[in-house]
C-alpha cells in the first residue's frame, strides 16, 4: 500500500479544535511534526517545559495571556504576541495591543484557557514528543505503512534471534536479541516521513 502524504501537523497551541484525539488522528494520518518553523515538534518541547526552562526562538508566535504584572496591573488579562525570546535574560518579548513597545516578561505569562485548556495543550505536546521517535509505546501513533514496516523489521530481528544456526556456540537461540533489535534497531529504521518508508519499503527483493 502507498504510504499516506505527508502533512504538516498543525501548530498545537493556536488551534483550539487540536484535542488529543484529533493530534493522535493526524499523527497516525501521517502528520509531520517536523516541518515548519518552529516546527511543531520544537512548539511542543516548549509547550510542555514551559514554567522550567529558558526563553527559546521556538516560542516566538506564541499567544499568551498576562498575569501577576505588579508594575503594569492593568495589563492583567490581556492577551500578547510572543514576538522575541532572549535566553541570557530568561525573558520572552510581548507584544500587546495598544502598546508602542513590546513587553519584557517572565513568569507573567500563561496560555489562555479560551485558546485551549492547559492541560490538554500539555497532554497534547507531550503526544507529540511521544510520537517523534519509534518505541513499543508510540507504535500506535505512526502512519499505517511505518506500523507495518516495523512489523516486518521486528520479524527479521525474531528470525535472527530465533536462529540456532548462528548460535553454534551456546546452547539454543539468543532470544535477548529480539529485546536489543525492538530497542535499538527499530527506533533508527522506523520513521514517520511517508518518503522514507517508501525508499525503505521499495529496496524489498
Amino acid at each position: 500500500m502507498r504510504p499516506s502524504a505527508i502533512c504538516p501537523l498543525p501548530v498545537v497551541r493556536r488551534n483550539p479544535a487540536l484535542t488529543v484525539d484529533r493530534a493522535r488522528t493526524l499523527l497516525r494520518g501521517g502528520a509531520d511534526s517536523s516541518s515548519g518553523e518552529p516546527s511543531a515538534l520544537e512548539r511542543a518541547r516548549v509547550l510542555c517545559s514551559w514554567s522550567e526552562s529558558d526563553p527559546t526562538a521556538a516560542a516566538i508566535g506564541s499567544t499568551v495571556g498576562i498575569r501577576s504584572l505588579v508594575s503594569r496591573p492593568s495589563l492583567n488579562g490581556k492577551v500578547g504576541l510572543v514576538v522575541s525570546a532572549n535566553a541570557s535574560t530568561a525573558r520572552f518579548g510581548v507584544r500587546v495591543a495598544g502598546e508602542a513597545k513590546a513587553l519584557a516578561l517572565r513568569r507573567a505569562m500563561q496560555w489562555p484557557a479560551n485558546l485551549q485548556p492547559a492541560a490538554e495543550a500539555v497532554e497534547v505536546g507531550r503526544l507529540v514528543l511521544k510520537a517523534a521517535e519509534w518505541s513499543p509505546q508510540s507504535h500506535e501513533l505512526f502512519p499505517e505503512a511505518a506500523r507495518k514496516w516495523a512489523v516486518e523489521v521486528m520479524r527479521l530481528g525474531y528470525l535472527i534471534a530465533w536462529d540456532e544456526e548462528r548460535f553454534v556456540g551456546r546452547e539454543g537461540a539468543a532470544p535477548e536479541l529480539a529485546d536489543i533489535w525492538r530497542s535499538f534497531v527499530l527506533p533508527r529504521v522506523v520513521v514517520r516521513a511517508a518518503a522514507d518508508v517508501r525508499r525503505r519499503t521499495s529496496r524489498r527483493p
